[in-house]
């Protein structure tokens, strides 16, 4: 029973939040023998401390993953924040997600964490998603593959292990699994020739995958694919031969119901690892119990460690040892962004003719804290004076920051700001709308607007780049990754 117990318990990944989490609640997960966390959060000292005291406690290789989709610093305190695989892709230019998931793949190892869930290779088809959105490359899954397979290549130069998710694919939703179940009406043909063709095209490359909480109700109108033999043992190990790494998207999620049951469930249908139950103990004990009555096979649960152990030997966890922390945050990572701010700047429309000086200014989602302040203080730097109303303006200029985040169910913008927004417009003598956020923000509003862009991130560095194509200094080089409905 010892040795079963200890071989169930490495399946079961659970979470470390800092500020939340305690040591000694981690602690007592190793000595019962998970296979490893994922972090959230903490600086970087913090980060690393925490991982030298935990892989000391553990009697076998600890993995320590983390959600570093847009860099290190997307988590972390101190560590570098890259732009989203939206921005990346409107350059046009692979090679910039391979930068990208280098960095990332530089910071994260000198931290001492082995596995990032990403890339992201979701299709943006859906332009109300409340999740994937900006987190996609492209709406086109040629584009989507090709930059998944250069992000995966820039991990690998750096031994670390990446993950592409969520399959079958969350980006033809409306809803964030983390607050309910979304479904998705298509048949394995129009999977096949969208949604799935990045994880086929990319399953040969990749460490693992991350199945999704979402109900294809064609494959399976019972489970969501998370817990559906039909889609993990049908579709991603027979039908696409993929015999690597399963992991469940976390446990936690309000998209499933009961996550006790639902890891078991996950397991036998064919996952091999679960990943952030709230409470750990309660599904070991669980998976324990559907062993002694016989719903898990040793032969099973003996498949899914070996081929965790592939990953152990992939980032050679015994052979650990201190990283130059130097490396992380350091100011070549960030230079990045200045190299891209034009490049994946897109203008969407430009029917300006003969501007004057004087721009009003709306931000939407705004809060005490504007976050236009370094497009506003640059406008002024390059000579325009900022007016308060419309109506005193050559340009009016909305901008956006919008963006996906979870637990929240919302993007794009509320029919308060809309109604603020159709005042603007009509009060206006040009109008200027900016998203460095969402770029379906500009779905209502592309027929309505004299100037449009997008940067899909607010660095001030792309803020700044945004001003200086008003002043006519710069000129911008994106592409737009994806259709804007006019």
């Amino acid at each position: 029973m010892i040795d079963i117990s200890r071989k169930l318990a490495r399946l079961i990944f659970p979470h470390f939040r800092f500020g939340e989490s305690k040591l000694d609640d981690a602690i007592k997960l190793i000595n019962i023998g998970v296979g490893g966390f994922c972090l959230y959060g903490g600086s970087v000292d913090e980060v690393i401390e925490t991982i030298r005291i935990l892989r000391n406690a553990s009697k076998h290789p600890l993995i320590f993953a983390a959600d570093y989709e847009n860099g290190v610093g997307q988590w972390v305190t101190g560590a570098t924040r890259l732009p989203t695989n939206m921005a990346i892709a409107a350059t046009g230019d692979i090679s910039f997600a391979r930068r990208k998931a280098e960095i990332t793949a530089i910071e994260a190892d000198a931290l001492g964490v082995d596995w990032i869930f990403a890339p992201v290779v979701d299709i943006a088809t859906n332009h109300k998603n409340p999740i994937v959105n900006l987190r996609a490359f492209s709406d086109d899954p040629e584009v989507v593959s090709s930059f998944g397979r250069e992000f995966i290549s820039g991990l690998n130069s750096f031994n670390v292990i990446n993950c592409i998710k969520h399959f079958p694919g969350h980006g033809d939703t409306d809803i964030d699994s983390h607050l309910s179940l979304p479904k998705i009406k298509k048949d394995i043909e129009s999977l096949m020739s969208l949604e799935l063709v990045p994880f086929k095209a990319l399953s040969e490359v990749s460490d693992s995958i991350m199945v999704g909480h979402l109900l294809v109700e064609n494959l399976d109108n019972l489970n969501p694919a998370s817990l559906s033999s039909n889609v993990i043992n049908g579709i991603l190990r027979k039908k696409m031969s993929y015999d690597k790494i399963v992991i469940t998207d976390a446990l936690m999620m309000k998209a499933i119901k009961n996550e006790t049951e639902a890891g078991v469930l996950a397991f036998i249908a064919g996952a091999d690892l679960l990943l952030y139950p709230q409470d750990p103990l309660r599904l070991y004990h669980a998976m324990i119990d559907a062993f002694n009555r016989g719903l898990i096979s040793l032969e099973r649960v003996n498949e899914s460690l070996k081929r965790l152990d592939i990953l152990v030997s992939k980032r050679r966890v015994n052979n650990y040892r201190a990283r130059d922390i130097s490396v992380i945050g350091a100011v070549e990572h960030r230079k990045i962004i200045v190299d891209i701010s034009h490049m994946c700047g897109c203008v969407v429309k430009d029917d300006r003719v003969n501007l004057g000086k004087k721009i009003y200014c709306f931000e939407t989602l705004s809060e005490d804290e504007k976050k236009s302040v370094f497009f506003i203080d640059r406008l002024k730097e390059i000579g325009f004076q900022i007016v308060d109303s419309p109506s005193q303006a050559d340009l009016s200029v909305i901008v956006s920051f919008s963006k996906p985040k979870a637990f929240s169910g919302k993007i794009n913008l509320a029919e308060k700001e809309k109604e603020e927004i159709d005042k603007i417009i009509s009060d206006s003598y040009k109008v200027s709308f900016i998203s460095f956020g969402s770029p379906f923000v500009l779905d209502e509003y592309l027929n309505r607007v004299d100037l449009a862009m997008c940067f899909f991130d607010d660095f001030p560095e792309f803020q700044r780049t945004a001003a200086n194509y008003i002043g006519g200094i710069t000129s911008l080089k994106g592409k737009m990754p994806v259709k804007i409905y006019e």
